[in-house]
């Protein structure tokens, strides 16, 4: 219950923040500016190229269904060999090779965030700060350039729920989910 209630209110949070600051902007394409509402989240890349956040090439495509086709996360546009960077304080859950690219999963209580093709720069367990580099970006998600997959999940297995990452930053598109009783 305690963990539900956390996920509800980093949940309300970005809701909150998206509504106040984005308005009706929110399936517009950059630049999102994160909300200056005191959130612990940033962007996952950083150079002198990026003002008001990197491009977005792909947007989250949620699917129907957990089982269907979707994107389930964001695609952001950089340079291969450029720094990866926590989206917001936690701990590596994952670092290591998924089938064909390196992958970083970092955990922040309830949610985790998910970023790919990187090189890991720490090992699991490893405590992390916001904006802390955790890797560098490799090439091999994007057919055409160098660029980051950036996600937002929670649960695990078939209870795995996937969210627009932007929500963090106090941007993206909101979609509410049902409540489930509890058993």
């Amino acid at each position: 219950m305690r963990i539900l209630i956390t996920f509800i209110t980093v949940l309300a949070s970005a809701i909150t923040a998206a509504l106040s600051s984005c308005g009706a902007a929110l399936a517009a394409d950059p630049p999102c500016k994160p909300t200056k509402n005191g959130t612990v989240w940033t962007w996952p890349l950083s150079g002198a190229w990026i003002r008001a956040g990197p491009t977005i090439l792909r947007p989250f495509e949620p699917p129907r269904h957990r089982w269907d086709p979707g994107h389930r996360g964001i695609d952001l546009a950089s340079y291969a060999g450029d720094p990866v960077l926590a989206a917001g304080p936690g701990v590596v859950l994952y670092a290591g090779r998924l089938v064909d690219r390196g992958v970083v999963v970092i955990g922040h209580g309830v949610i985790r965030t998910s970023y790919e093709p990187v090189e890991a720069a720490l090992p699991v367990g490893t405590p992390v700060s916001l904006g802390e580099r955790i890797g560098t970006l490799d090439l091999g998600h994007c057919a055409s350039a160098a660029c980051l997959h950036w996600g937002l999940l929670t649960g695990h297995g078939h209870g795995t729920t996937y969210f627009d990452p932007l929500l963090l930053l106090g941007c993206g598109l909101i979609r509410l989910e049902p409540v489930k009783a509890a058993p």
